[in-house]
């Protein structure tokens, strides 16, 4: 019993830095967690699978404005997915400031495979949200990310 106390009053002390903090915070961990152990590899390895087995020959930079993500991140993850083989990238003939980057064959088995996992893990959400909750829930976090920008 002492150790449920405890654990009030330690959710207590969380909530008291911010309302909101806490709960996020857990949700967020606990999607990242799910999302890597069933779908088989990290989210931001599996964005950028997905936009460029969508869009073909995307580049770094568009990649990173749609994501939100630093630059040096996404060239990070980029060339991860290079050394496993997964993608192939290479300098726009135009712009030789612009990488570009194409999917390679066991890249895009490696995407459906995982797309495929991905969906399992969407319906898991979906038995607890409806399609209004999970779109009021995606505005309200997207009113809070803009709250807080610079």
């Amino acid at each position: 019993m002492e150790g449920v106390r405890q654990e009030d009053r330690l959710k207590e002390a969380a909530e008291e830095v911010n309302p909101i903090y806490a709960s996020v915070g857990s949700a967020f961990k606990r999607l990242l967690f799910a999302f890597e152990s069933e779908v088989g590899m990290s989210p931001p390895r599996y964005f950028l699978l997905h936009m460029v087995a969508n869009e073909g020959n995307i580049s770094q930079g568009q990649v990173g404005h749609l994501s939100g993500v630093d630059p040096s991140r996404v060239t990070q993850v980029a060339k991860s997915l290079e050394r496993d083989g997964l993608i192939q990238r290479h300098r726009d003939p135009k712009d030789n400031r612009v990488v570009r980057m194409r999917l390679r064959p066991e890249g895009r088995r490696v995407f459906e495979g995982a797309y495929a996992k991905r969906e399992v893990l969407r319906a898991r959400i979906r038995r607890v949200l409806s399609q209004e909750e999970e779109d009021e829930l995606r505005r309200l976090l997207d009113k809070v990310a803009e709250a807080l920008e610079d």
